[in-house]
């Protein structure tokens, strides 16, 4: 990059050629040439935005002798049009965010091209249509190679196994709930176009398999993204009347402090709750007091020492600087979220979490466990729930690897228990996403219009040993996240920052219509 940027500066138009033209062909860096960049004309290759704008895309590389080549004539059509529907699929579930894919991958249309190619050896190569080979090779390995995420890889896997399948061969097969999205009969390469042009261009959600709150959660990360960015721009010097803008960031620094829970003392905690082998529980108790005080000091200090930097009496470091613009913001400071728990809420609602956790934490010391117990109050509840499985294993005296949790769902409110179970644990506090809990049935449902979330049920975390696997055709493996990035990296414990436990969910239909719809479990929201 350095030498390109010093041969571009060493041009001179008087010696160069009238027609002289550099093209450069690079991927996005960080590192590319400044100079070189405000001196071009910049073009930029995107994928079509839309299943048909994207779909028209694909099938502009095709013709009809590109059909013909094949021995399979019909098969390699049909699948052709499935493995564009998937790749389409894939590339558009972006717009939903989580929901759509935990992480936002680029898919190219390299990854599409090698499919083709490979369907086309194998049709040529075959009397037969290999589907577990094209379905392995297109997922596993040329999409798949992309994916580090699990559970998105189980979302491909399942999209892809309803697209490339035996039933996708006949005319009229469904791709989705909706009608517009259907497998084309015989014809030519321009009937194909033909019928791409009649699609919608603003696709259903249903077309994803998602539901139709996923519009209402697509338009408000882009909201969110555009508010952020104008926040990111607005000036720092206030004009006109009112308070000036370090007079407003003193009065949430002074509110603030009033309103930190003073640190837990150690030594009284370690006296009433000492470590004991019959209850792991104090344990996890210890640990939790020291998470929350490592929080709770550094705010305390780093408020003050802004109230201090604000009035002249301390150099206002880059530190403070930072944090005096985040509390000005409504956004929870860099330097405490280093030291706190995953959360997307803003400032204010962030604070008042926090003294709802704190107040879950001292009732815990002031008056024991409680019959049901608060989950997205833990700091690290991976901890809590090893902790079950340890009491369990303690008391009855067998090997901790063969008992796992069972999840049992209760039908009354978390209020209205009152009695602790003999083993394991009641636990509340969960949020579902992408569906909704029918108590009556006791089943998942479909989610009603505009409710994007909805509170789970108690859920009895109870101990078993030598557990039966659950019946994959009526249990929904779902995934339960602390917060709705549904992203995390791997801590030194080994455990993920943002991943908490699979929750075993019964549903009346297959598993795999909740796989498409996206849906988790969540300890926290953003509001």
């Amino acid at each position: 990059m350095p030498k390109m940027e010093a041969l571009v500066e060493n041009f001179d138009p008087s010696t160069l050629h009238p027609d002289f033209r550099l093209w450069l062909t690079a991927m996005p860096s960080p590192q590319f040439p400044v100079a070189v960049l405000q001196n071009a004309v910049k073009m930029t290759l995107e994928p079509p935005r839309g299943l048909k704008a994207n779909m028209i895309g694909s099938y502009q590389d095709f013709s009809d002798s590109f059909f013909e080549e094949c021995k399979q004539v019909s098969a390699f059509k049909k699948l052709i049009f499935s493995l564009c529907w998937f790749h389409a699929i894939m590339q558009e579930r972006r717009k939903f965010g989580p929901l759509g894919w935990n992480i936002a991958y680029d898919f190219s249309n390299s990854d599409r091209d090698c499919c083709i190619k490979q369907l086309r050896v194998f049709l040529n190569k075959y009397e037969v249509v290999p589907y577990k080979v094209v379905v392995q090779l297109s997922g596993d390995v040329n999409y798949g190679g992309r994916i580090t995420d699990d559970w998105d890889r189980r979302t491909m896997n399942t999209l892809l196994a309803e697209y490339v399948c035996p039933e996708a061969l006949n005319e009229g097969y469904q791709f989705s709930k909706d009608q517009n999205y259907r497998q084309l009969g015989e014809g030519k390469y321009s009937d194909f176009m033909d019928a791409l042009k009649t699609w919608p261009v603003q696709p259903h959600p249903e077309a994803f398999g998602l539901h139709e709150n996923a519009d209402i959660t697509c338009a408000q990360n882009e909201v969110r993204f555009l508010f952020e960015t104008i926040l990111s721009l607005q000036p720092r010097i206030s004009t006109g009347g009112g308070q000036s803008r370090e007079d407003i960031i003193d009065q949430i620094s002074a509110r603030m402090l009033e309103n930190v829970p003073a640190p837990w003392l150690l030594l009284d905690i370690q006296k009433k709750y000492p470590v004991k082998y019959e209850d792991s529980m104090n344990t996890v108790l210890q640990q939790e007091c020291i998470r929350y005080n490592k929080l709770l000091v550094v705010m305390k200090s780093t408020l003050t020492d802004v109230r201090k930097a604000l009035k002249g009496l301390v150099v206002m470091s880059s530190e403070l600087d930072a944090l005096s613009t985040s509390l000005f913001n409504n956004q929870v400071p860099a330097s405490w979220e280093s030291k706190a728990y995953p959360s997307m809420k803003p400032l204010v609602l962030w604070m008042e979490d926090l003294l709802a956790r704190c107040k879950f934490v001292q009732d815990w010391v002031d008056n024991g466990i409680a019959s049901t117990v608060w989950i997205s109050g833990f700091f690290f509840p991976q901890a809590f729930m090893t902790s079950i499985l340890q009491n369990y294993a303690r008391k009855k005296q067998i090997g901790i690897d063969t008992v796992s949790l069972g999840f049992r769902n209760q039908k009354v409110a978390y209020t209205e228990i009152v009695e602790k179970p003999e083993d394991g644990v009641i636990v509340w506090g969960l949020f579902l996403e992408g569906a909704r809990w029918d108590i009556p049935s006791e089943s998942l449902a479909e989610s009603r219009p505009k409710e994007l979330f909805t509170p789970y049920v108690p859920i009895w975390l109870v101990p078993i040993q030598n557990r039966e696997p659950a019946d994959l055709a009526k249990t929904l493996m779902c995934p339960c996240y602390k917060i709705l990035t549904r992203k995390g990296v791997l801590s030194t414990t080994g455990h993920s920052t943002n991943f908490v436990t699979t929750v075993e969910v019964p549903t009346n239909v297959s598993p795999d219509h909740w796989v498409k719809r996206g849906v988790a479990l969540f300890l926290s929201l953003a509001y």
